[in-house]
């Protein structure tokens, strides 16, 4: 019995880890293999492989969508192994499980190749920055809930009183300071993990300590912090400027001191000096501008950015172009720019929801297979994630991403126009209600509006489709 082992990881460490470990699961169970299968989500990692798993495995797969480091990767050193990117392997597991002798390669550790795939996997930059925005994930959560259970207990009529002269301080005030420092240290885990996706564990370090200086105003003199386009470019820069630096031999003597020594002190000397008096500065000022800018477009080509970005977030669900859209609103946050991010959270909890709507109301439009998975894409479209609607796409993909992306437009736009704000990520539908998403009636209007127009093109645009289908399968005949 042919025996498989198997890695899963995705940007947010939320949808597609999961969904891709059980597509990997539910394959090997109707071929009769024994499979593992490892889910690195963002609940850390779960079910880890052991040595006598990997050891006994016949192939690996990673199906990978933020990379795996250099010293991860090792376990796996002398096996047949398939690396593809996480949103490949969800749309085509059955035909590469099939053929694993012609798709695998034998890795060697010491060349850190996986065969033709790795670098679309391993070194896109898009492949970094989520890297970063999921190792922030926890910190603006709990930061945005504890802020909202602390602004709910205000609205309530509790103190918000800070300590002074001897008194404690009130719950609600604490809460708020502690939910602060989630946003304060966001960006600099953001660039801090951007640089180690990049250079491994060396660049931590010097990457968060320089980010976190290039967003202290009082420290540079600036009146404003470098946001997230510090994290990005000193993420990215100390992270190749890492990469390369190990690759520097200085003989034996000094070479087991480079990872935990010398390349973090170097690095941190150099960029330290570099930020301070130069990127720190400089990407204050290209921050300040951004935000300027934003605060000073047009209502009315605000209304069509948000159908711009509400279009990408519908697109490809959770794909690079989703990503892209979100990455943007969600970079924001903490320079206090909450509308683009409100537009989030409108539109990623559409395509799925639309899609179980519209198997209830049209099921002769749906296989059967759709129909018993619409209650579970409802759920999980409702309060975690767009993928969800990536089956339902992958079998009518014209008309299913067409509705999707015009609906979302749709929904962008008014979310906009309506002035919807969402502080941190949640639970989607039910933000509002946590005090992560205001006014909440905006919020619930743009979605409504958003959700009634992605059904209604969902059966229009899939009934002339499936109706032009079914007259060329009878030409045919």
């Amino acid at each position: 019995m042919m025996e498989i082992v198997a890695v899963t990881n995705c940007p947010a460490g939320i949808a597609h880890t999961y969904m891709v470990a059980e597509a990997i699961e539910n394959e090997a169970k109707k071929k009769g293999y024994t499979v593992h299968v490892e889910t690195q989500g963002a609940s850390g990692v779960e079910h880890k492989l052991t040595a006598d798993q990997i050891a006994t495995a016949d192939y690996v797969i990673l199906a990978l969508g933020k990379g795996m480091s250099d010293e991860d990767r090792a376990r796996f050193n002398g096996k047949k192994v398939l690396e593809i990117p996480v949103s490949d392997a969800l749309k085509n597991i059955s035909h590469l499980m099939a053929d694993l002798p012609n798709e695998a390669h034998l890795f060697s550790s010491s060349k850190v190749k996986l065969g033709a795939n790795q670098n679309a996997v391993k070194t896109g930059v898009i492949s970094h920055l989520m890297a970063g925005v999921s190792a922030a994930l926890p910190f603006v959560i709990g930061g945005g809930l504890l802020l909202a259970l602390g602004s709910i207990l205000v609205q309530f009529g509790a103190a918000n009183v800070a300590p002074k002269n001897g008194n404690m301080a009130s719950l609600a005030w604490v809460l708020n300071t502690v939910g602060g420092l989630g946003f304060t240290f966001m960006i600099p885990i953001m660039g801090a993990y951007i640089a180690y996706s990049v250079g491994d564990k060396p660049a931590l370090a010097p990457a968060f300590l320089a980010t976190y200086l290039s967003n202290s105003p009082d420290i540079l003199g600036t009146k404003t912090g470098a946001g997230f386009l510090g994290a990005v470019v000193l993420g990215l820069t100390i992270g190749y400027f890492v990469k390369y630096f190990k690759k520097i031999k200085i003989g034996k003597t000094f070479q087991s001191t480079m990872g935990y020594l010398i390349i973090p002190f170097i690095t941190l000397l150099i960029f330290g000096l570099l930020t301070y008096f130069l990127i720190g500065p400089f990407m204050a000022w290209l921050m300040a501008s951004l935000i300027s800018f934003l605060n000073s477009i047009p209502p009315s080509m605000k209304i069509l950015g948000g159908f711009v970005a509400g279009c990408m977030l519908a697109f490809d669900m959770g794909g690079p172009v989703n990503k892209a859209a979100w990455f943007f609103g969600f970079s924001l946050l903490s320079s206090h720019v909450y509308t683009w991010y409100g537009i989030v959270g409108v539109v990623t909890t559409l395509p799925p929801m639309a899609a179980a709507i519209a198997s209830w109301l049209r099921p002769k439009m749906f296989t059967k297979q759709e129909r018993e998975s619409s209650i579970p894409a409802f759920l999980v479209g409702m309060t975690v994630a767009t993928e969800p609607a990536i089956p339902y796409a992958l079998a009518a993909p014209l008309p299913m991403i067409a509705a999707n992306t015009l609906s979302g437009g749709i929904a962008g736009a008014f979310s906009m126009a309506l002035g919807v704000e969402r502080i941190a990520p949640g639970l989607n539908v039910f933000d509002p209600i946590l005090g992560l998403v205001h006014p909440w009636y905006s919020y619930y209007t743009a979605f409504a509006i958003g959700l009634f127009f992605n059904v209604l093109f969902i059966i229009i645009f899939k009934g002339i489709w499936l109706r032009r289908k079914q007259g060329q399968m009878n030409t045919v005949k």
